[in-house]
C-alpha cells in the first residue's frame, strides 16, 4: 500500500513538472505578425526589410494584404504583407 501511495505521488509530481515546462504550442504561430501586433499596440518602432531596403517605422494598422507604418519622415508608410523579408524590433 505504501509503495502504491508513493508510486501516485511520484507519478503526479511527474505530470505536474511535464504540464507546467514550456512547450512548442505555446510560441507564436506567426513571429512575423506578433512582431507587428506587438508594434501596433506598443508604439515601438521596428525596422522593415523589404527587397534588399530597411524602411523604420511604427505599425499603425495591419491587414492581410497591408501593413501601414508611419515614421518621422513619413506620415504613411504602405508595405505589402508578402514583400516583408523580415521586421526587426528592441524590446
Amino acid at each position: 500500500m505504501m509503495m502504491r501511495t508513493l508510486a501516485l505521488a511520484a507519478a503526479a509530481i511527474v505530470l505536474g513538472i511535464a504540464l507546467s515546462a514550456p512547450t512548442l504550442a505555446q510560441a507564436p504561430a506567426d513571429p512575423m505578425r506578433a512582431a507587428l501586433e506587438d508594434s501596433k499596440a506598443s508604439g515601438k518602432g521596428l525596422t522593415f526589410y523589404v527587397k534588399g531596403a530597411s524602411i523604420p517605422g511604427v505599425v499603425v494598422t495591419i491587414s492581410d494584404k497591408y501593413v501601414v507604418a508611419k515614421s518621422q519622415a513619413q506620415s504613411n508608410i504602405v508595405i505589402r504583407m508578402d514583400s516583408i523579408d523580415a521586421v526587426a524590433g528592441f524590446k
